[in-house]
């Protein structure tokens, strides 16, 4: 026997569900999130080997050459967590490779939010050990800047963005505080090159981030009108 769905209770099927997600907007759903229109300045770097110590899960290895970068990004569209901003440093770390063979990365430190669900479900749901604050980018002259931090802290990133943009699609995993592969994210958007100019990482006292130090920066860019999910 088929079963059909009168227009009408179709209707009153997805509203319900409209009032279900706006009565949980004080806490964010269970993942797996979905992020669109983002917009992200990253800049690669090696970190110094010494400043590393003490900072990585028990058992994970950073990459052999010690590389990682720091992003400011932001993200309006979606469902789960959207809008916010965020901005963090990574590392890359060994034996988590994605499914393109990308290095896994492991949070050094950062701050999503300003909304305190979206660190709140970074943390619980896939140990991220991130803080709650706020990011924002703009551009002057020929350079554009990514920051963002908690008052106690901030990371801050500048690059001259370049003209040429072309199509970017991969996978990227992360490992969480426990030393385990705890963030699966498949991506797409536009990626422009471009040329690093500076990076300045302040932590509070402490923390990763006032430990942690930059030894060469690499290279940068823009990944625009990004497509991305996270899950578990």
């Amino acid at each position: 026997m088929k079963t059909f769905v009168k227009p009408l209770a179709a209707a009153s099927f997805v509203v319900s569900g409209l009032l279900a997600s706006a009565a949980g907007a004080e806490t964010a759903p269970p993942p797996p999130y979905l992020m669109t229109g983002a917009n992200t300045v990253t800049i690669a770097v090696t970190w110094d080997a010494d400043s590393l110590d003490g900072l990585l899960p028990d058992g994970v290895e950073p990459a052999d050459d010690l590389s990682g970068g720091l992003n400011v990004y932001d993200a309006e569209g979606g469902f789960g967590l959207t809008p916010y901003s965020a901005a963090y440093a990574y590392i890359n770390v060994k034996g988590f490779d994605s499914a393109i063979g990308a290095p896994a990365r492991y949070i050094i430190g950062g701050w999503y939010g300003p909304d305190p669900k979206v660190a709140a479900a970074m943390n619980t749901h896939f140990n991220a050990g991130v803080g709650t604050g706020d990011a924002n980018q703009s551009g002057s002259g020929d350079t554009w800047t990514g920051t963002g931090g908690d008052g106690t802290g901030s990371i801050t990133i500048v690059i001259k963005p370049g003209s040429e943009c072309g199509p970017a699609a991969g996978t990227l995993n992360y490992v969480g505080t426990t030393g385990e592969a705890g963030l699966k994210i498949p991506f797409t958007g536009s990626f422009c090159g471009g040329e690093a100019v500076s990076v300045d990482i302040q932590g509070a006292e402490g923390s990763a981030l006032a430990q942690v130090k930059v030894d060469q920066i690499l290279g940068g860019g823009r990944l625009l009108d990004g497509i991305f999910t996270f899950a578990d």
